[in-house]
């Protein structure tokens, strides 16, 4: 093993330094033509589909700024997934009709075809909730034949009908059943809480998705048995995983538009994303961690820790339609 010499040092030092330099998510190659490019990560300054605050806009840019520091190895995992996939910024999509959420969905649903018809996966950075339903629109068109299973984090089940004017907002999980985006049968919530504007608030996701996991049942059963529950569920097949930063407690992400007290810590999160990695036939996309779309080369090595030269050549449909999706989203 080669020894940690003094200019790695200063190279390990100068990465640190969140606030020198231009800013990109994790420090990546900045790529708007989506060329060489196997990850995507891209901002999505959106707020115009959630009634109750209006900063989610905010977002993408502060995460560049501070995400700049963690271009970085897993400790965990033993792997550097900066070598294992070429990971990239490609910028903020644009949004030029941006007062209308009707048309500026439109937009991002075109801007996001042309990502998916590039065979990059994107990670997208919000933005309040309203960004999943474009995104699920371009890749059902471009990618995927059919519904995709959805893993989604949040203390709301925002599962409404179309309501301020527009089906384009921040709670719209039983629209994007009814559109076809989703397959309930493979859509787990997890995280839901909090007092309730109705009692019949979360009968539409309770008797439709899969499973709603409260805050209360993960305490109750603990994070092994609630994984090895979603993993059943969610089986082998294309998934969409969204995170609401307000299914974290607000002692930790107090800056949500809608906050619910009583939350999930951020070890039981960390604990609940790293334990969707590998086994079986089941692949999910995580957030510097891996990638199941590149080709199966990689899953095989990621899974034992080994990683070496990966091969990144696209190795045809089949692979392509198990690529995975990741979106954060303020609220």
């Amino acid at each position: 093993m080669r020894a940690f010499s003094e200019a790695d040092a200063n190279a390990a030092a100068a990465m640190l330094q969140h606030w020198y330099g231009i800013a990109t998510f994790l420090r990546c190659p900045f790529q708007p033509d989506f060329k060489d490019t196997d990850i995507g990560l891209i901002g999505v300054p959106y707020s115009g589909g959630n009634n109750i605050e209006r900063m989610q806009y905010l977002g993408p840019r502060a995460v560049r700024n501070r995400s700049a520091a963690y271009h970085k190895a897993h400790r965990q995992f033993r792997i550097n997934p900066f070598e294992l996939v070429r990971v990239c910024d490609l910028g903020d999509a644009p949004m030029p009709r941006v007062l209308n959420p009707d048309l500026a969905a439109e937009d991002f649903e075109a801007w996001f075809q042309k990502v998916f018809e590039a065979g990059v996966t994107p990670v997208s950075i919000g933005g309040d909730h309203s960004i999943t339903w474009p995104i699920l629109r371009a890749a059902r068109k471009a990618r995927f034949p059919a519904p995709l299973g959805m893993i989604h984090f949040d203390s709301h089940t925002d599962a409404a009908p179309a309501f301020a004017g527009t089906r384009n907002h921040a709670a719209g999980f039983l629209l994007g059943t009814e559109d076809g985006l989703l397959d309930p049968r493979r859509t787990v919530q997890i995280g839901i809480r909090g007092h309730m504007a109705s009692l019949e608030l979360d009968d539409w996701a309770k008797a439709n998705f899969a499973r709603v996991i409260t805050t209360e049942d993960l305490v109750e059963q603990g994070v092994e048995p609630v994984l090895r529950e979603i993993r059943r569920i969610i089986g082998d097949g294309p998934t969409y995983l969204s995170f609401d930063l307000d299914a974290i407690d607000p002692a930790y992400a107090p800056a949500v538009a809608n906050p619910e007290v009583n939350g999930l810590t951020v070890r039981e999160v960390v604990q609940l994303l790293q334990g969707f990695r590998g086994g079986g036939g089941y692949r999910l996309l995580l957030p510097a961690a891996r990638q199941r779309g590149a080709n199966h080369r990689l899953d095989d090595q990621l899974d034992d820790g080994r990683a070496r030269g990966l091969d990144r050549r696209f190795q045809g449909q089949e692979s392509m339609t198990r690529a995975r999706l990741l979106a954060f989203t303020p609220n």
